[in-house]
């Protein structure tokens, strides 16, 4: 079987995970890595025997052309210039969420694609996890009634926090870029846009109406945050109403770290006939009982596609010509709904 010839373009946090799935998927072969730290890169090559490295993604391109598949992990504010200069030299690409910073940005990408001849596929993961086909199914089947709110939410302790430098395999490497406006870091755009994306996907992409919301800046990795910094850092923590033209509605709370307990990861979903409701993996759907009010049953999963990574889904689409499963369009609908949040908040 021919494999795909793949290249990952960012050395970061997430890196491994990409690397891993790409070793582990039996389309891919990774041949090459790029990363603008050259320690922490030669520390990947060295440790998962990645043949080729670069600190610029110009040279890969130029001594590279045969690639089939390259994988976009770099900061935010790179994902749409970068990875329009990858389609218009013809290769597919698949890329790490938020798709843009802002949806004129992503306006750019959705042309590109539509002007290249190569295929493009947004990292939307929370799709493909068991608990969300399930859900996508009972709504397309028409199981829940009418869906007239989603409540969801990401929050994370503040043990959690993003620090500005971490070891990643034993080398300091900059994070700074999660947490600076300038930088178009925040956790709108690294946790609440994967929320957004699963709630819209599940409901077939109502038209938006209206937004309230709120945010903040509370807490560093460090401790409570100087007031006089805060200024200049994005969001650490924030909460949202969205109203829907259908008039379907979505409460939604996403934290870096707060106040809490413990991570909690969860999508109820309000409808007519019957509601969902998800919490990490698991899945629980609420019935209407002849005996009782109500009964609560689990989501028997077992049956679901195991899902592994974007990468192992966006492989097979190339390998078997299946049609992207996340598209620039869809994710440009999130993109804009987080333009309105950010409008909202930035008052």
């Amino acid at each position: 079987m021919k494999k795909l010839k793949c290249a990952l373009l960012g050395c970061g946090y997430i890196a491994d995970r990409h690397i891993q799935a790409f070793q582990d998927c039996e389309h891919t072969e990774l041949v090459a890595l790029v990363g603008r730290n050259p320690e922490r890169l030669n520390s990947l090559l060295e440790k998962y025997n990645i043949p080729k490295g670069y600190t610029d993604y110009h040279k890969l391109i130029e001594e590279n052309p045969d690639l089939d598949m390259v994988s976009n992990a770099l900061p935010n504010s790179l994902h749409v210039s970068v990875t329009v200069e990858l389609l218009e030299a013809g290769f597919n690409v698949l890329l790490e969420k938020p798709m843009a910073i802002n949806a004129e940005e992503g306006r750019l990408l959705v042309e590109a694609e539509k002007k290249s001849s190569a295929r493009l596929m947004i990292i939307q993961n929370q799709r493909f996890i068991p608990a969300a086909r399930y859900m996508k199914r009972m709504f397309e089947e028409g199981k829940l009634g009418e869906v007239y709110h989603i409540r969801t939410g990401w929050r994370r302790p503040l043990g959690m926090m993003p620090s500005d430098t971490d070891l990643m395999g034993g080398v300091l490497s900059d994070r700074s870029w999660y947490n600076k406006k300038a930088a178009n870091g925040g956790v709108l755009r690294d946790l609440g846009v994967h929320l957004l994306d699963l709630a819209m996907f599940i409901t077939d992409f109502p038209e938006i109406e209206s937004v309230s919301a709120a945010s903040y800046r509370k807490f560093t990795a460090n401790g409570p945050v100087d007031p006089e910094l805060a200024r200049d850092m994005s969001e650490d923590m924030c909460t949202a109403l969205l109203k829907f033209k259908n008039g379907m509605s979505i409460n939604m709370e996403v934290s870096f770290g707060s106040m809490i307990s413990e991570e909690k990861l969860f999508t109820n979903v309000y409808g007519t006939e019957a509601g969902v409701e998800r919490t990490g993996d698991d899945l629980k759907v609420i019935l209407r009982d002849p005996d009782y009010s109500y009964k609560v049953i689990s989501a028997n999963l077992k049956g679901e596609k195991e899902f592994k990574n974007c990468i192992h889904e966006f492989a097979d689409c190339l390998v078997n010509d299946k049609p992207v499963p996340v598209t620039a369009e869809q994710a440009l609908k999130v993109i804009e709904i987080l333009d309105m949040i950010y409008k909202e908040t930035d008052r």
